[in-house]
């Protein structure tokens, strides 16, 4: 299903594409596993579980979209809180076969509640998840307009992302990892001019024209990028190269 439109409403705030209405009934199944799953590992400690990407916004293939969780925490999230999300991530795919990996990206309410993530969780939750169960927060954030304040918070791991994906990318297939690094590229160089354009584009092919436009001298690298987020092309060592030559780009 092609995105419409800009990503905008009519005032020029960016609207929420995901939706629990939109979820495909084939994807059911493992987003009841991931909760209860989760519910059963940190009992009390949950306040909310949102879903992102393509299964809340009803484009996800069988067998070749990943299933994207954020997790709120009641308190802070420890190192052996995110060894078991790691085994659970790991696990529950082999279950499933209708996803082909499955992200679990964990936060402390303390930390999302602070003023400073204004432009990062709390645009995060109100913009690009949709709540699965538990306490909504996203009803009580802001609505927010294209900025380059949310570019430099989603952005602000760049730097460090291939160091701190290290062991993930080990784990993971040429063609996993080729989707990750592709899809970081494309949405990090799309944030930064999505202002100026006036558009909110949550699609790849839709973020990548749009980026070719502001990033001529860059074209072919944005080609490439595609060509690894879309599976077109899977090779770690490309991956790498291309991230390392891109990211000063980036943080321009």
């Amino acid at each position: 299903m092609a995105e419409q439109g800009n990503g905008l409403d009519e005032h020029g705030y960016i609207e929420n594409s995901c939706s629990l209405d939109k979820i495909q009934p084939e994807f059911h199944a493992v987003v009841n596993a991931v909760i209860d799953e989760l519910c059963l590992r940190f009992p009390d400690r949950i306040d909310g579980i949102y879903l992102y990407g393509s299964v809340p916004r009803g484009t996800a293939r069988t067998g070749e979209s990943d299933l994207d969780v954020s997790i709120v925490f009641k308190d802070e999230v420890t190192s052996t809180d995110n060894e078991a999300l790691c085994s659970i991530s790991l696990s529950l795919p082999r279950l499933h076969l209708e996803i082909s990996k499955l992200d679990l990206d964990p936060g402390s309410l303390q930390d999302i509640l602070q003023p400073q993530e204004k432009y990062h969780w709390q645009f995060w939750l109100r913009h690009c998840c949709c709540c699965v169960w538990g306490n909504d927060l996203s009803r009580q954030f802001s609505q927010l307009k294209p900025s380059l304040h949310i570019a430099r918070a989603l952005n602000g791991d760049v730097d460090d992302f291939v160091e701190q994906m290290a062991d993930k990318f080990e784990r993971m297939s040429a063609g996993e990892m080729s989707r990750v690094v592709g899809k970081k590229l494309l949405r990090s160089a799309y944030y930064l001019i999505a202002e100026q354009d006036g558009s909110w584009h949550t699609d790849l092919a839709l973020c990548t024209k749009v980026a070719r436009e502001y990033y001529p001298q860059h074209k072919d690298e944005l080609h490439l990028a595609y060509q690894l987020a879309t599976g077109h092309l899977s090779s770690k060592e490309q991956a790498y190269s291309l991230f390392h030559k891109f990211k000063e780009t980036l943080n321009a």
